[in-house]
């Protein structure tokens, strides 16, 4: 019998998280293959996700009936609700917490050294990096519509892989407000709440570029459990294409997604470190699978947008750097 998860840990895998959040969508149950199928996952690494997720008390198991008689099977369903006070502590409180803690401190203090660019500055900018990269490892594509309110869903979403409670909780034509990310960085805000919100406005930010939206982003209260609220305003358009010039070109539609892995892997090669290589992808989950592969491989995924070739023929555009 497996012992206890903390929900932290439970969500802490991008996979994970977009599974729990399906679950929560549908409002219905699954077995593992109907996750399996959903995600492009072998049966048996769903199973151990859904196990994980059961374990946190995430997830109820029951069981379903064949309509031919047989061994019933097992299927899985979101909890209706989930304690809150719960959710914070797991989120706020990471395994080893006082280690943790400790190991901030020492990060803070050997980064923010005299001659380097301010650390809010730098946190901003790769909380940023990471909103994106996020949004891009969600199964499915971006909307290709522009609404504030589908891309502050989608950014939520992607970002609950750190805080399992940030959730969009008021919206109007063209704004929204977000809450529940200040548990991510509750062990920053100790030491330094002016580094901990660059840290968190930066992630924000990053994944509603993701999601194919800019906002101007204010902070409107705090001190709740949930701690920050973010009201995100419509600045009127998509969030700016990248002006970045790509060093090679690999249109990759019309190809599966692993071989389309394998080709990318093959053409950065070639680059120098610190090149960008152009995919041009198309189809459900393609984003994830590249934005997977270059976490693996310690290449920087830079930017995912819509995009239409020379012949007007849709895409999906992602910018890989190769790793140094």
């Amino acid at each position: 019998m497996s012992g206890p998860v903390s929900i932290s840990r439970a969500l802490g895998s991008t996979t994970r998280a977009g599974i729990y959040d399906h679950l929560r969508q549908i409002d219905g149950a699954l077995t593992v293959r109907d996750v399996a199928d959903t995600f492009d996952l072998h049966p048996n690494v769903a199973r151990t996700h859904l196990g994980v997720l059961a374990d946190a008390g995430l997830l109820t198991v029951g069981q379903r009936k064949h309509p031919g008689g047989g061994r019933p099977a097992r299927v899985y369903r979101a909890r209706p609700e989930l304690d809150e006070h719960a959710a914070l502590d797991g989120a706020a409180q990471p395994a080893g917490g006082a280690a943790a803690a400790l190991m901030v401190r020492l990060l803070v203090t050997l980064l923010d050294r005299p001659g380097n660019p301010p650390l809010v500055t730098r946190a901003h900018d790769g909380a940023k990096e990471e909103g994106r990269r996020l949004v891009a490892a969600l199964p499915g594509d971006p909307p290709p519509g522009r609404a504030l309110g589908d891309a502050a869903q989608r950014a939520a979403r992607a970002l609950r892989t750190y805080a399992p409670d940030v959730k969009v909780s008021r919206a109007g034509s063209d704004w929204a407000e977000v809450t529940g990310l200040s548990p991510s960085v509750a062990l920053v805000e100790r030491l330094d709440p002016a580094l901990a919100e660059a840290l968190e406005r930066g992630l924000l930010a990053g994944a509603c570029e993701g999601s194919g939206v800019a906002a101007d982003l204010t902070e409107t209260s705090s001190g709740s459990r949930h701690g920050r609220v973010w009201r995100l305003t419509a600045t009127g358009g998509r969030a700016p294409r990248s002006t970045i010039v790509a060093a090679a070109t690999l249109d990759a539609r019309g190809k599966s997604r692993d071989s389309g892995v394998v080709e990318a892997m093959r053409a950065i090669t070639d680059l120098r470190p610190g090149d960008v290589l152009e995919v041009l992808a198309e189809g459900p989950g393609s984003p994830a699978a590249f934005a997977r592969w270059a976490d693996r491989a310690g290449h920087a995924l830079v930017a995912v947008e819509r995009a239409q070739d020379a012949s007007g023929r849709p895409a999906i555009r992602l910018l890989i750097e190769k790793a140094a």
